[in-house]
């Protein structure tokens, strides 16, 4: 093989390892837990979280692939946790997170969520559960400002002493 033939295999293997490490650099998500129309949606729990040492990971990927210009989302993240003596859940931590207003309006891409909940120092071993409620709004008063709203509730888990 000339110098030119080497120079040019190896600026090709380059070029398709950066790709491959862009491609890995991404945040990869299963199949989207719904979708409907020009929508779709995903949520997963990434642990449970321990007192003092690390936090529950909830991450969520929404797409809106033909949002208008004042289309926008909004994410709200909850933590609750179950009362053994009644079984009632109570909302412990709240987040909510929008597109509303920063560059990111009106985005045609798959938008990519990370939510981080620290448990408190007296839920050892406490039950607790997480949800995401997914709305695609539109910039306007009224009822029909909400495009869609679903709301994907993952299973209970034992946060860590």
């Amino acid at each position: 093989m000339t110098r030119t033939g080497t120079r040019l295999a190896g600026l090709g293997l380059i070029v398709a390892v950066l790709a491959c490490a862009g491609t890995a650099a991404a945040d990869p998500f299963p199949a989207w837990s719904g979708t409907k129309g020009p929508f779709g949606w995903e949520a997963r729990r990434a642990g449970c979280g321990i007192v003092g040492h690390s936090p529950s990971v909830v991450r969520a990927h929404t797409r809106w692939s033909t949002s208008p210009s004042n289309g926008y989302l909004r994410l709200t993240f909850t933590r609750q946790v179950r009362d053994d003596a009644t079984g009632s859940w109570s909302t412990v931590q709240r987040q909510r997170r929008s597109t509303k207003n920063t560059s990111l309006e009106g985005a045609r891409a798959v938008l990519h969520w990370t939510q981080w909940f620290f448990p408190f120092a007296d839920e050892a071993g406490a039950t607790s559960r997480h949800s995401v409620v997914f709305e695609w709004l539109r910039d306007r008063p009224g009822p029909d400002s909400r495009a869609l709203r679903r709301e994907r509730m993952m299973s209970p888990c034992v946060v860590g002493g």
